[in-house]
């Protein structure tokens, strides 16, 4: 299983966009994706079909621990392509994970577990790729996804606070190394 993180402390660059268009594109050709709505506004989820009203467990759940990648994830009408969705609850999760020790570390453990329970099933029913939607900040969310990271995809613009705001993402990918 490979984690891609779609990151950029800039909105409107096309992080999600690029999540749901790589998930269908990868989709397509067999692989099994699964997106990671880690944006409190939850465009990911509500792009690949999934009501707000549907959304009883998310990503949330999982961050607090509450519950396990495995228990929120959610099929999409894309054949070979799930999602687990977010919640604006979202929005306070740094608030209640920030006094733990672990807590740049929550979605990388959940995902570990995630490939654990993922081992059980068949190679042919196992998620090959996982592509997690950051919100437009570097905040704990972001820096959660950047720990849990294969590889890092940075939409951006092509204009120069684009590339001044890709400077200071690089900075953070690099102290997240160092942590690792």
């Amino acid at each position: 299983m490979r984690t891609l993180v779609l990151a950029n402390q800039k909105g409107g660059v096309g992080k999600t966009t690029t999540a749901i268009n790589l998930g269908t594109a990868l989709a397509a050709i067999g692989e099994r994706v699964l997106i990671v709505d880690l944006d409190p506004q939850g465009n990911a989820s509500t792009g690949l079909g999934i009501d707000r009203k549907s959304r009883t467990s998310s990503t949330y759940d999982v961050m607090i621990g509450e519950r396990s990648m495995s228990a929120i994830v959610l099929d999409t009408a894309v054949p070979r392509l799930w999602v687990a969705p977010s919640t604006l609850d979202l929005l306070g999760v740094e608030l209640e994970i920030a006094p733990h020790k672990d807590r740049a570390f929550r979605l990388r453990k959940a995902l570990r577990d995630f490939a654990h329970d993922q081992a059980n099933l068949n190679e042919d029913e196992r998620i090959t790729y996982v592509l997690v939607d950051c919100p437009p900040s570097l905040n704990l969310l972001t820096v959660n996804a950047l720990s849990a990271a294969d590889s890092v995809l940075v939409p951006l613009q092509c204009e120069f606070f684009a590339l001044e705001g890709l400077s200071q993402l690089l900075s953070t990918v690099d102290q997240v190394k160092k942590t690792l």
